[in-house]
């Protein structure tokens, strides 16, 4: 039988046994942080794939009623379909001509072709798997204010001359805003004043999206910067 002083001994701080990091609380964040590491993929998945198939439920629902049909759910059908349709028409000859042809008939309105044109660059941005990413390479801006820093994402840059004729680089710096990657901020900053991360695009993408619960073991100042 224990008495009530080897109870008290047992659970002391300075028991070697006994650690702070294992307690109940630490466990709970721990298992928390894991918790939302695999919810926000999958939340902005599910927003994205109920925005589309709204879309396309709203046109296609009203034109079924106009017929009769009355089906529950064939407008989230039609919208399966429709997708997986589109998928296999791109891989064939005729359906690349087709697209093709729909994308010149975009380029050459003047209000479509700036909204067209901004979403496919921005779409071919986040598609990891291509070659030719429309994002240069991730780096670290003092934003909102000195001596804070965001990560952003180098698109382009531009030569900037003032009313005195003294010419600036600068770079396009894209901020993304979480959980929406599509939303953001473009900023305009001194090339000379961002810092270039040896991370990958993949890497700096999933640090933003994460709301930076998943972190790359190490990152530091990009040696091509520092050669320069």
């Amino acid at each position: 039988m224990f008495n009530r002083e080897d109870e008290v001994r047992a659970i002391q701080p300075g028991d070697p046994e006994y650690d702070p990091k294992t307690t109940i609380f630490a466990n709970m964040r721990r298992s928390f942080l894991r918790g939302l590491a695999i919810i926000i993929p999958i939340a902005i998945t599910i927003w994205v794939l109920w925005f589309i198939f709204q879309f396309i439920d709203g046109i296609a629902s009203p034109l079924y009623q106009q017929i009769g049909l009355n089906i529950p759910g064939i407008g989230f059908i039609t919208a399966i379909v429709l997708i997986l349709l589109l998928g296999i028409a791109s891989r064939y000859l005729a359906g690349k001509v087709f697209f093709r042809i729909l994308e010149r008939i975009f380029l050459t309105l003047p209000l479509a072709r700036s909204v067209y044109s901004g979403a496919r660059e921005l779409i071919n941005a986040f598609s990891l798997g291509q070659k030719g990413k429309t994002f240069r390479e991730v780096c670290m801006v003092e934003y909102p204010r000195k001596g804070v820093y965001s990560i952003g994402f180098k698109t382009n840059e531009l030569t900037f001359e003032d009313a005195d004729g003294n010419k600036k680089m600068l770079s396009n710096i894209y901020i993304p805003l979480p959980p929406n990657p599509t939303t953001g901020i473009l900023t305009l900053i001194p090339s000379d004043e961002i810092i270039s991360l040896s991370i990958s695009v993949e890497q700096g993408l999933k640090l933003v999206l994460s709301a930076g619960i998943v972190t790359p073991t190490e990152m530091s100042k990009a040696k091509i910067k520092e050669e320069k």
